[in-house]
Parts: C-alpha cells; structure tokens; sequence
C-alpha cells in the first residue's frame, strides 16, 4: 500500500483575476464623517426634545399613577369578599375559598405595583400621556355638566 501524499499549494497565492481592495478616498471618508456628525446632530436634537416633552410629562404621569391605584385599592376594597376567617371549613363552599384567594392575589400584585414601577421611560410616558387625557376628558364632562344645569 502506498501512501498518496498530497502537494500543498502556498497560502499566499494570488488571485488569478488579480482584484485587490481599493483603499477609500479621502473624500469618501470626509462624506462619512459629515454624515456621521449630521446624524449624532440629529440624535442630539431628538433626545432634547424628548427630555423638554419629559420634565412636565413626568409630573403629570406620577400623579396618575398614584391616583390610578388608589382607585384600584378602592374596587377592591369595595368588592371584597365576605371574611372566611372564623367560618366553619365545612360550610365554605369553593366561591367562597377562591373570591378570598383572589382578593388576595389581586392586593398583593397591586402593592407590588405601586411600589415597583417600571423604569422604562416608554412605560412613565404612557403614565405622562394616560394623566393628560384624563385630565381632557374630566375638563370636558365639567363643561358638559356646568352647561346641561
């Protein structure tokens, strides 16, 4: 048995249709540079207008967040179920056992909620955005009830 011993072909070898990278020109680096600062500009200019938009939105978002829960605590306090503490097992039926696990559940993902708040800026504008259509449509069931009397 003969051992077939294979030629390596140099790894430097040229291309037979001899291209070579061609080095960018000055002034396609110069037309880079410009786009970039007009883009970075641009960027600049956008995230000042959304930190102006923000310094009154947030305000305005903050409240409503607060306010929003506390007419979520106040359902649920007017919703709660009849208290099972001191009720016999055996009389219990299973709407009572899970109307009292889901008040339960509801108030403690309610209090997570308020005290964890999103730290997204998209999420504390939609808060921002929430508080000043309220506010729109309280102004105009205020005109609508102050006009009818």
């Amino acid at each position: 048995m003969g051992l077939l011993i294979a030629r390596r072909s140099p790894s430097t070898r040229k291309s037979p249709l001899k291209l070579e990278p061609n080095p960018p020109t000055p002034e396609e680096i110069a037309d880079s540079l410009v786009e970039f600062e007009r883009f970075c500009e641009a960027s600049r200019i956008e995230a000042a207008e959304v930190a102006e938009n923000r310094r009154w939105l947030r305000p305005i978002g903050f409240v409503t967040r607060l306010l929003t829960y506390a007419a979520l605590f106040l359902l649920l306090y007017i919703w709660a179920p009849k208290d099972i503490s001191n009720t016999p097992l055996a009389t219990l039926t299973l709407s009572d056992i899970a109307g009292t696990v889901c008040f339960a559940a509801i108030g403690i993902v309610l209090i997570r909620a308020l005290f964890n708040p999103s730290d997204d800026d998209k999420t504390k504008d939609v808060w921002g955005w929430l508080g000043v259509a309220l506010l729109g449509v309280a102004v105009i069931a205020a005109l609508y009830l102050f006009k009818t009397r």
